[in-house]
């Protein structure tokens, strides 16, 4: 940890003498805006796979799926920290980011505690430094206003799949713990969700291909809103649901993201 911190700092001295026109020439906004949405993306798996790990549904592809997403968060920092802009605020939030989720990450592989509701709470607060660092990171980015309308399109992606994320993490506590209170730490909306989906649908900015996923990625939601109202308990059938929308959902970033010049 010693080691890492120095090479923190090294880098963040380094942004005080590199010149603006550097940074940005080898800061691709697709790229960029890429390995950010990624992370907001993962934000609410962390916590989704811990509890399914937890209730020992789909234990190890959970444990699996935990592994991968953190490594892809800790990629996905490595690279964003040594394209940062040259803005002493954007630094500070991605220090804030950085501190905050190396305690997360203990906190969400320790798979010995039970206090859902302490680390649905910290789930709360790395979602709210990512989303700071992300908006702050793009606005100051010079090809940020003429790809608004695609980096908007991907907003409304990355809501539904972090919802879709919580919505199967909710499922599960309150179900098969029966903890109902940890909900409240949510905010989900079907209708919404599927609205964005329709906007998605009709945007001129995407190719045909985006526009059929967006119909599949409404089509496991309204499955995921059938299960949600049996009554019967079945949480392999919402995992699978669940992770069904999320391989679609990384899929239509992408097509997203290319279309970010």
């Amino acid at each position: 940890m010693r080691q890492f911190q120095i090479i923190i700092l090294t880098l963040f001295i380094s942004f005080n003498i590199l010149p603006l026109d550097a940074q940005i020439s080898d800061n691709p906004l697709n790229i960029l805006s890429e390995k950010l949405a990624q992370n907001e993306l993962l934000s609410n798996r962390f916590f989704r796979d811990f509890v399914f790990i937890k209730t020992n549904t789909f234990k190890k592809k959970s444990m699996t799926d935990m592994d991968k997403s953190v490594a892809l968060f800790d990629d996905n920092l490595t690279y964003i920290i040594l394209h940062l802009p040259y803005n002493r605020k954007v630094k500070e939030d991605f220090l804030k980011l950085q501190n905050f989720w190396n305690i997360y990450r203990i906190n969400i592989t320790d798979f010995e505690k039970d206090n859902y509701e302490s680390l649905a709470e910290k789930t709360h607060r790395l979602k709210k430094y990512i989303k700071q660092l992300n908006k702050d990171v793009l606005d100051k980015h010079p090809e940020f206003s003429k790809n608004q309308k695609s980096i908007e399109k991907a907003q409304l992606i990355l809501d539904n799949g972090k919802n879709t994320d919580a919505i199967a993490a909710v499922y599960v506590l309150e179900n098969a713990l029966n903890i109902k209170d940890v909900g409240s730490y949510f905010d989900f909306d079907l209708k919404s969700m599927k609205k964005n989906l329709k906007k998605i649908g009709k945007s001129k900015i995407l190719n045909q291909k985006a526009k059929n996923l967006a119909i599949d990625l409404k089509t496991t939601l309204e499955s995921i809103d059938i299960l949600l109202k049996k009554e019967k308990f079945n949480p392999k059938m919402m995992y699978a649901y669940n992770d069904s929308y999320t391989r679609k959902t990384f899929k239509l970033l992408r097509y997203i993201i290319e279309t970010i010049k």
